[in-house]
């Protein structure tokens, strides 16, 4: 039916009266109700409601339709008043009143307007009509701002305008009749860039690089939590932004009766987006600012509250602990191979003759596997399986593969997972060693219970040709690290892997003693001739048994996947002053042996303040404003907030966390992840940023005010939160009324 109406076989009239069109109507509204359930499907639903309001605007004024444009406009309210267009939905509203009043005070104009003249034309074609604002700025302006306008060295004075302008009608009728002589006209040429082969190539192209990024990532899926389907980050859930259109017709359900000069609108019944910006709570309001801007904010308005302006430091000054997380929320991405690399650059490390021959043991990181075999739609899932056997079978004589666990219960790693698939979650497939793949490798593994049922059909495939095979309970570095070193006892053993995870824990946990212990990729590139092979006893030798013992910690406290990275503190670093500083070594010695948090806590702030260049013993708040107030006098450009260390509160969640993670390399991980800087949330672990909050109560609660009275009542925002007025007040300006210390003497 599409191909006939392109081609003109039929009309549209005819088309939408087609049957088709009402069952391809009543399967979206079927599927549509299937999903009302699922917040980020409801989002999109409500988007496309949005284009289609827009779209129907459009048509109104293109086509001149005076019904279908107060239609659209009506339409449009709702969205406007919970998106917190407070000036459009009042001249919207007022204006819609005057129209539907125009049947009684004005019939002839309602008459004109009904005609199709709301709109401009400058052509009688159907689609030609253009609003009264558009063709000002393609008209006049244009004329003005082109070549022969008054922008173009002619001047603005007011004898030049009024021979610009009565000089236009002369010019149009030129215009007009070179453009009959030339046969081109404004009717009949092409106008639109739109319309262009190119565009229209350009635009097509563009919708299937949209349409791919829906199918790796559609929001259509069964999920009840509202997420971002770029980012996978989750909403909190004070964000309603999937319930504007609600939330707007409340809005205008009080506005009834009002007038309009004199209503207010409420910024706690808008609707709260999830934002780059993060958002702070004053007396329980939601306020979403940028984080550097708040942070100027609070400073500028210290000046005068406090004396010791190094007492807000103790605070955050932002909405969350902006040295460690990324304004999306996350944790900071940590480059965990450039401790690999700081390691390599301390000597010789590298394992020169590879002595393999066919006693030599392999130990093979099964997650490090499933990413290397390409998987061919079509293969039976055996098929796949059998790929996987075959590369083990030909590349190692002697192979033991540890695979990760998949539970369904929260994991530490959550936050990675998120991360790394972008909230991205495949949809769950039933399957057997006969079934077809059909699906993009990527998507199918983005659900775990499909990883977690393929990786138990690959390790019964692997362990019927003889292949030996262990499962890990959740992430599997520490038993992949551990059957390395147990294996290197006896006999030669190869780990083959690409985590740095692996390096810090076969460099923590081996035995010189032992057999020669390799740690190399197992992903051979011929592009990339500069793999590093690593000797673990010589690299062990190399450290020292004591930087060995403290590597867990080390790669912990300066961020892994578990932990976040602080900004400004790099890995190469961290390891250089663990191995130079006898502090650092003492408090990491006190932290390894701690069993209550408040030792962990104290422990891992001395540290983290030396990771800072800070002095043995100096509490992070107190580097926190030394380091502003440094810049401050040596900086050419203004402090950046996530430059400067973070708050001892957020430091003490930041140390609970990597300590988990090192007894947990450590084997030791009978510890409970809610007590050491993590909490459940919407079924997933995430990390506790921080309890405080952004700023003093003080600070958070200067909210100038606007008051048309004398500032002498409650409603006054100043007087309600104990402060006198100031400068910034809108009205009194802090001097000309009952809640400022300030009086101005007014002469007789």
């Amino acid at each position: 039916m599409l191909d006939e109406l392109l081609k003109g076989d039929i009309s549209v009239e005819k088309a939408c009266d087609d049957v088709l069109i009402d069952q391809i109507k009543s399967r979206i509204d079927n599927f549509r109700e299937s999903h009302k359930s699922y917040r980020t499907s409801q989002l999109w639903f409500q988007y496309m409601d949005m284009i289609d309001i827009l779209r129907r605007f459009i048509k109104a004024e293109r086509t001149g339709n005076w019904e279908l444009h107060l239609q659209t406009v009506k339409d449009m309210l709702p969205y406007l008043a919970a998106s917190g267009h407070n000036l459009y939905v009042k001249s919207s509203r007022v204006y819609l009143q005057q129209m539907e009043n125009l049947k009684t005070t004005h019939p002839e104009v309602l008459a004109f307007l009904q005609s199709g003249h709301h709109v401009i034309r400058r052509s009688d074609k159907f689609w030609a009509g253009l609003s009264s604002d558009l063709v000002i700025e393609q008209v006049l302006m244009r004329s003005l701002k082109t070549t022969g306008g008054m922008t173009r060295g002619r001047g603005m004075s007011e004898g030049q305008r009024a021979q610009w302008i009565l000089s236009m009608p002369d010019c149009a009728e030129m215009n007009n009749a070179l453009q009959e002589f030339t046969g081109v006209n404004y009717g009949t040429s092409d106008q639109h860039k739109e319309g262009g082969e190119s565009r229209r190539s350009r635009d097509c192209q563009d919708l299937k690089t949209f349409l791919s990024f829906l199918i790796s990532r559609s929001p259509f899926v069964e999920e009840t939590s509202l997420r971002n389907i770029e980012t996978g980050v989750s909403a909190d859930k004070f964000v309603n932004v999937d319930n504007s259109k609600e939330l707007g017709i409340k809005i205008l359900k009080s506005m009834d009766g009002k007038k309009i000069d004199e209503f207010s609108f409420k910024r706690k019944e808008q609707a709260t987006i999830l934002s780059a910006k993060s958002a702070i709570k004053v007396d329980d309001d939601v306020i979403i600012v940028d984080s550097q801007l708040l942070f100027q904010r609070f400073l500028a308005a210290s000046n005068g509250i406090y004396e010791d302006q190094s007492e807000i430091f103790t605070y955050e000054l932002c909405s969350h602990p902006s040295s460690m997380f990324d304004p999306n929320g996350l944790m900071r991405t940590a480059q965990k191979s450039s401790l690999a690399d700081a390691i390599w650059g301390k000597g010789d490390c590298c394992a020169f003759e590879m002595s393999e021959n066919d006693e030599t043991q392999y130990v093979i990181d099964g997650g490090s596997l499933l990413h290397r075999i390409h998987w061919q739609s079509g293969l039976s899932f055996g098929e796949i399986c059998q790929r996987y056997i075959d590369s083990v079978e030909r590349k190692y004589s002697k192979a033991i593969v540890v695979f990760d666990g998949y539970a369904s219960g929260p994991d530490t790693k959550d936050a990675t997972h998120q991360r790394r698939t972008k909230g991205i979650i495949g949809t769950k497939v039933s399957f057997t060693d006969r079934t077809p793949f059909k699906s993009k490798k990527e998507i199918f593994l983005a659900n775990i219970e499909n990883k977690q049922n393929f990786i138990n059909l690959l390790s019964a495939k692997m362990v019927e040709k003889g292949i030996k095979t262990k499962h890990a309970d959740a992430d599997a570095d520490v038993l992949i690290a551990l059957t390395a070193i147990e294996s290197a006892k006896t006999k030669a053993t190869v780990l083959l892997g690409e985590d740095t995870d692996l390096l810090v824990l076969l460099l923590h946990h081996a035995d010189v003693t032992s057999n020669s212990l390799i740690f190399k990729s197992g992903n051979v590139s011929k592009v990339n001739t500069h793999i590093k092979i690593w000797d673990i006893l010589k690299t062990k030798l190399l450290l020292g048994e004591e930087l060995c013992t403290f590597l867990p910690l080390i790669h912990a406290i300066s961020g892994c996947d578990t932990t976040s990275r602080m900004f400004g503190v790099s890995k190469a670093a961290t390891l250089k002053k663990f191995g130079e500083h006898d502090f650092l070594k003492t408090q990491a010695q006190l932290l390894c042996n701690a069993n209550a948090n408040d030792d962990v806590i104290s422990a891992g702030e001395n540290i983290i303040s030396s990771l800072y260049n800070g002095a043995p013993y100096e509490g992070l708040n107190v580097l926190r404003y030394r380091k502003f107030a440094a810049r401050v006098l040596t900086n050419k450009t203004c402090v950046q907030i996530h430059t400067l260390p973070p708050t001892s509160n957020a430091a003490s969640f930041h140390s609970q966390r990597a300590y988990l993670q090192m007894k947990m390399w450590m084997n030791k991980d009978n510890l409970n992840p809610c007590e050491w800087g993590w909490k459940v949330a919407n079924g997933n672990l995430v990390p506790v940023k921080c309890t405080m909050d952004a700023a003093p109560s003080k600070l958070l609660n200067i909210i100038r005010c606007n008051c048309k009275t004398n500032c002498d009542t409650k409603r006054c925002t100043c007087r309600k939160n104990g402060l006198e007025c100031s400068v910034a007040c809108g009205e009194c300006k802090g001097t000309g009324c009952t809640n400022s210390s300030k009086t101005v003497d007014m002469d007789d």
